[in-house]
């Protein structure tokens, strides 16, 4: 006599539960992963935000290619301040001098403008040409000279270079002069140079730069566009002049243009 055939097994309606584990695992390790790579990015956001403060420090203008600033080595803080604090001190000492110049300056409501930033450069105070050029020339305006003189008594004691950029707007200009905007914006950043010189800035730290048209910070199509162009930027460079910067003279050579070789 044959055994009776063994009764099939219910079918196991919770084998789905299998399924829905493993899914629940990978998403745990995907969120876990995603988790530890934003901490990883937030830790590289940190350290390159403090290097960003630190390489922005006022102890940075200050030096001049010697040791690194105690702001930048874990040593403390520096006792520069920040670069917000020389920001802030040339707006306070600006404030008064531009108030009255633009009091003054009645030829138009554009020609006061004035504003300090700071990039990886260094710190810039742009000037509007009206404020400190009559249309055309390059003669600074009398008024404009405290403003100038404001600026100078803040950079003299540092050590690092200045430089001075002319900018003009696009409509071209032609005078017995100058035959072009290039030539004017060179004229112009040259006399700021040597007013600084003047004013007690050593002139090995100076240079001047003339861009014409070709730097726009604004549509020339529009009048205040036209105004922003027109500007003067000083700009306290972060890096001070150092021995190792200056090129070396290759051997044999002249010592001035009048040797012979």
């Amino acid at each position: 006599m044959r055994k009776k055939a063994h009764a099939e097994k219910a079918p196991n309606h919770e084998r789905w539960l299998l399924t829905y584990a493993d899914l629940i695992t990978l998403l745990l390790v995907f969120f876990v992963v995603m988790y530890a790579m934003s901490n990883a990015d937030l830790t590289k956001f940190a350290r390159l935000a403090g290097s960003v403060r630190d390489a922005f420090n006022v102890g940075v203008l200050q030096s001049s290619g010697g040791a690194a600033p105690e702001a930048m080595t874990g040593g403390g803080s520096s006792s520069g301040g920040s670069s917000i604090d020389l920001i802030n001190s040339l707006l306070s000492g600006l404030k008064a001098d531009v108030a009255s110049l633009v009091k003054q300056n009645k030829s138009s409501p554009d020609a006061g403008y004035v504003g300090v930033y700071m990039d990886r450069e260094g710190v810039t105070v742009t000037i509007a040409g009206g404020l400190l050029f009559d249309s055309g020339k390059s003669t600074i305006k009398r008024e404009a000279m405290p403003l100038l003189l404001a600026v100078a008594d803040r950079i003299r004691t540092l050590p690092n270079e200045v430089k001075v950029e002319g900018h003009t707007d696009s409509i071209p200009i032609q005078t017995a002069l100058y035959g072009s905007n290039w030539e004017l914006s060179a004229a112009r950043s040259v006399a700021v140079v040597r007013f600084l010189q003047e004013n007690g800035i050593d002139p090995a730290r100076l240079s001047a730069v003339g861009y014409g048209e070709y730097r726009p910070v604004a549509d020339n199509a529009q009048r205040e566009g036209r105004a922003n162009n027109r500007r003067v930027n000083i700009t306290i460079q972060f890096k001070a002049p150092s021995q190792s910067d200056q090129p070396a003279q290759p051997e044999g050579a002249p010592n001035n243009v009048g040797d012979t070789p």
